[in-house]
């Protein structure tokens, strides 16, 4: 909220007298506080002296909860904050500022604020900008006539060159009574059209609020975009910066706040105008905007706001979040922006919570942190091509989830193929998408293969239906996953199904037949790469980015009721990583051979998917060596029941999805092998049935007078003889829907002599060893998954 009253250098002398009486007027009519310099000073770290220490989840979140409550302490008991220029400007922006945090609208002192607002009369365009934000963030039903007014009320600020001034500016007619200390008339005049005058400040809270209105259901007519659209783009200065006031092509005028708000307020523009123009109007659009990113990656810094010194820092940084967040970009350069920031901020928070003297400029610093922090549900690689620069289908899907996808709202953003694979894991989706060749770096390919191979789920869109994109895909994937292959996907996958059925069956030809209800949707047509228990790589082959793109997320369409089943299958319906947590990166340990005396781990090779998760066992075996002093080899040892010498393996290990095919010679070696001590242990993979039949089929033919029983409760397993005791345990969300009283643990054996030969789960316990998120899996919970297995290992190996 600013009125900048600089011009470009060669008229700026001949102007400095004719407007110091104007700004000396202008002045006038505000408080003291709005006449103070706007330079903040440095904010506790704005200009530290040395870099500062990375800022934690915790750290972040405490800031924000500090930031809160020193918000509340400074809030008046009829909801207000103290005014900075403009009737209700403040308040409007900090109950906004909290609602991003996540204060309940319900809450009382957040009620009296939007009281408060709603009583705020839209008299001016920050005002009623802001007003509209905070009313959208509440409760886009119960506000919404508001809403409609505010809307209304800034479509009538537009100037006719499409841009906004303050608004109403002061009486209807300059006063003629001149001798009184009043400014004469010509001053007043000059005053007024300093006012109207359109700004890039005015104009990019103007178009954020109707962005937010429209959201929320309010009517805002085509013309406004189209004519703002037009007012922004003219203010680009040949460096691709913009500045306060739209005149002479000078440079200098670019600064670092305004040029982030207007490319953010341009992807605002280009998501409503885009819809309708021809894909070269669109192209050129986002050109310009990512040519002012490119001018604030060329200048960025945290100590100051670029061009203007530490004059309207706060708005530096909400700029930066703004238009990073609306491209997607998680980077200026070089520098991550929101990890700088967020430890500039946490770093330089005073004990009160404050970071300022000025409300306005905390909720800023809030605005930052809050949106900024947001968990990543996806990200676009930025592959060597023609990969889609259009934020609005990414975009569009995570306004839609809201907080669908783990319980709060989602982010998105774009990630490098060089950058390291921690960094390609902060989110559990990545979207490959474009036209033409997917070209990539030889020294790429193995950095997405890894990441596949890591729990996360690519998603390669042909952009259109392009089929020079989709054959290099299909070329790239047969070669770096040469045992699996892409089919189409299942009508009753989950990605179809999860929530919205969205995979069903075609409906059949003809019209249906009287009191018949509606046919299902036709599938959307995706292919799917299989890696153990999950789809790991899919494609889509005609396109999602385009549906995602042209759906309206609060009418949302197939495409985006997709999204969400894709959204809930990628995170099995559990919360999204904290946004600031390293990735963990799984890894094998080193092939060497294993020490004298160790205890061996064979894991029996089958044709039933043998090795779905290949970092489960090993993850249990270092950590049985660990905490309990056990020696054991580092990694299991592949070995086929044909194979000679099956004594010299401690414990067998079998797992697998799909039903597994053994020789009677095969079956013999095993037999032979549990006669003389030795120890089968298996589980169903994620509890599926198919293995899980043929493994009792396998187990029931063994011997003729020993069967698969339920082991009981007292069985050294579960008392801890070995281990840690375990009466209760948890189970996923597909097994207590299916038998919700299920409580205790639930393992079979076969015995011989005595000795218990064959240990199996038929719900899966990988799932908790290997991290790894597995939607509809039929397993244990993670943590009781783990401690179960480490009793059967310690028990296997020690009777």
């Amino acid at each position: 909220m600013h009125l900048d009253l600089t011009i470009s250098p060669a008229p700026r002398a001949a102007r400095a007298l004719v407007l110091s009486a104007v700004a000396a007027a202008w002045l006038c009519a505000f408080p003291p506080a709005a006449r103070a310099e706007e330079t903040p000073g440095a904010p506790g770290a704005a200009a530290p002296s040395a870099p500062l220490p990375p800022a934690t989840g915790r750290q972040v979140r405490t800031a924000i909860l500090r930031s809160v409550e020193y918000l509340r302490s400074v809030q008046a008991p009829g909801g207000t904050w103290p005014d900075y220029a403009q009737e209700g400007g403040v308040t409007a922006l900090a109950a906004y500022a909290l609602l991003a945090a996540g204060v309940a609208p319900e809450d009382p002192a957040m009620g009296a604020a939007l009281a408060a607002v709603r009583r705020t009369p839209n008299d001016f365009t920050y005002v009623t900008a802001l007003k509209a934000l905070a009313l959208a963030a509440a409760d886009p039903k119960k506000y919404a006539d508001d809403i409609q007014l505010c809307a209304d009320r800034l479509v009538f600020f537009q100037g006719p060159t499409g841009g906004w001034g303050y608004g109403r500016c002061g009486p209807a007619a300059p006063d003629p009574n001149v001798d009184r200390g009043r400014p004469s008339k010509a001053a007043e005049l000059a005053l007024r059209r300093i006012c109207e005058r359109p700004d890039a400040s005015n104009t990019q809270f103007a178009v954020l609020a109707l962005s937010e209105a429209e959201h929320a259901g309010a009517k805002v007519p085509p013309d406004a975009w189209q004519k703002a659209e037009r007012f922004l783009r003219a203010g680009q200065l040949p460096g691709g910066g913009w500045g306060y006031v739209y005149h002479d092509p000078d440079p200098a005028e670019a600064y670092g706040s305004m040029t982030a708000a207007v490319a953010a307020s341009l992807l605002l523009c280009h998501d409503r105008l885009a819809r309708q123009e021809p894909a070269e109007a669109s192209a050129d659009r986002l050109a310009a905007v990512e040519k002012g990113l490119d001018w604030m990656a060329a200048r960025f810094t945290l100590q100051e706001n670029p061009g203007r010194a530490l004059a309207w820092y706060y708005f530096w940084l909400y700029g930066l979040e703004r238009a990073a967040v609306a491209g997607g970009r998680r980077t200026y350069g070089d520098h991550d922006w929101f990890r700088e920031g967020a430890a500039m901020l946490v770093h330089g928070q005073r004990p009160d919570g404050a970071w300022t003297e000025r409300i306005y400029h905390d909720a800023l610093c809030l605005l930052f942190l809050a949106k900024g922090y947001r968990p990543l549900l996806v990200q676009r690689l930025q592959w060597e091509g023609a990969w889609r620069r259009d934020p609005r289908d990414l975009d569009h899907l995570v306004r839609y989830l809201g907080r669908r996808a783990g319980g709060e709202p989602v982010a998105w953003q774009t990630v490098a193929p060089s950058a390291p694979l921690g960094d390609w894991l902060a989110a559990p989706i990545l979207h490959v998408a474009g036209k033409g060749p997917l070209r990539m770096l030889a020294a790429n390919v193995p950095q997405l293969k890894a990441y596949v191979e890591q729990g996360g789920l690519v998603l390669f869109d042909a952009e259109g239906g392009d089929a020079a994109f989709l054959e290099s895909v299909r070329t790239m994937l047969a070669r770096e996953f040469p045992e699996s292959r892409l089919e189409p996907l299942p009508a009753d996958h989950p990605i179809y199904r999860a929530v919205h059925a969205v995979g069903a069956a075609p409906p059949a030809p003809g019209p249906p037949a009287a009191g018949t209800p509606p046919a299902p949707p036709t599938p959307l047509p995706l292919e799917a790469l299989n890696l153990g228990c999950r789809a790991a790589v899919l494609v889509a082959r005609h396109g999602l980015a385009g549906e995602w793109a042209a759906g309206d997320p609060s009418r949302p369409n197939d495409a985006l009721r997709l999204g969400e089943n894709l959204a809930l299958y990628t995170t099995a319906g559990d919360t999204l990583p904290e946004r600031l947590a390293p990735a963990a990166i799984l890894a094998l340990p080193p092939d060497a051979p294993p020490p004298r005396g160790a205890n061996r781990i064979g894991q029996v090779q089958h044709d039933g998917d043998w090795q779905p998760r290949p970092y489960a066992l090993p993850s249990l075996l270092k950590e049985a060596a660990e905490r309990f002093g056990v020696a054991l080899v580092s990694r299991p040892e592949p070995v086929r029941l044909a194979d000679l010498g099956l004594g010299r393996f401690h414990v067998l290990y079998m797992t697998g999805h799909r039903a597994p095919h053994f020789t009677d010679q095969e079956k013999a070696n095993l037999r032979e092998y549990l006669d003389r001590g030795g120890v089968l242990w298996a589980e169903a993979c994620c509890g599926r049935a198919a293995f899980d039949r043929a493994f009792r089929e396998l187990a029931g033919g063994l011997f003729a007078d020993a069967r698969l029983e339920e082991l009981p409760a007292d069985h050294p397993i579960y008392k801890g003889k070995v281990g840690t005791p375990i009466q209760d345990v948890a189970y996923t969300a597909a097994v207590q829907a299916e038998s919700p009283a299920l409580r205790r643990p639930v393992l079979l054996g076969l015995s011989r002599g005595g000795h218990l030969a064959v240990i199996y789960s038929p719900y899966g316990m990988a799932c908790g060893l290997d991290g790894l998120r597995t939607y509809g899996a039929r397993a244990l919970a993670p943590a009781d998954a783990r401690r179960l297995a480490t009793n059967i290992l310690l028990y296997a190996l020690a009777f």
